[in-house]
């Protein structure tokens, strides 16, 4: 899927300095946030793709539960034993997801007090120009009603995601960020929670009735990205 080959396309910019790295996707951003929050020893519970797997690695965030889970009775269920260092249940675009791995992720977080964060809850992801699968939002759209709430969103709109960036590059100065995106309920919503301007573009999910009948109202709307040169 394109978010896996988004994730393993900025795999090797994790070794480079903030200076060259300028790609930062939703699971950079929430590997980035897991660097900072887990302590020596403590570990990941992960819902998510090898691409994902790979970046977590190379940020040094060491995961458990990537992968396939063979199925579970109930009897195994009651004995499951989960890993006391899990600190954190990290749900990202996962199409290894099955009822066996969402349950042990439910038990880290309800009886364990793992915390739950998740990279973005997209409801649809593109795979070409024709065609959607369900995204990250409605993969872990189970585990999210099983739980009564969504957990820490790291991705758009989130300004934790805003916040990761900036601190990597010294940003401190949002009158000269600009966020350029097509869709309102993310990129443009992102750039409201953020604090800092926005250009909505007409060649992607968004059409100029949508701004109007919309609530998210960018600064900036562009017929193309050309305009901006």
């Amino acid at each position: 899927p394109p978010l896996d080959t988004l994730e393993k396309a900025v795999v090797s910019t994790q070794s480079t300095g903030p200076e060259e790295r300028c790609i930062y996707s939703a699971g950079v951003a929430c590997a980035m946030y897991l660097k900072h929050q887990l302590k020596e020893g403590e570990k990941i519970f992960l819902m998510g793709s090898n691409g994902f797997s790979s970046v977590l690695k190379e940020c040094g965030v060491e995961a458990v539960g990537h992968g396939v889970h063979e199925p579970m009775d109930l009897h195994s269920f009651s004995t499951f034993q989960p890993d006391p260092t899990v600190k954190f249940v990290v749900g990202g675009f996962d199409p290894q997801l099955t009822h066996t791995k969402m349950t042990k992720a439910f038990i880290y977080v309800r009886e364990f007090g793992a915390e739950y964060i998740c990279t973005n809850q997209d409801l649809v992801c593109p795979l070409s120009s024709s065609r959607l699968l369900p995204g990250t939002g409605a993969v872990l759209a189970g585990l999210t009603a099983a739980l009564g709430h969504t957990g820490k969103v790291i991705g758009k709109p989130s300004p934790i995601f805003f916040d990761i960036v900036a601190r990597e590059h010294g940003i401190t100065d949002k009158s000269r960020v600009l966020m350029v995106g097509d869709n309102l309920l993310t990129d443009i919503q992102f750039a409201a929670n953020s604090g800092i301007d926005s250009a909505v573009v007409y060649t992607g999910v968004t059409k100029p009735k949508d701004v109007t009948e919309s609530a998210v109202k960018p600064t900036y709307c562009l017929n193309s990205v050309a305009e901006l040169l």
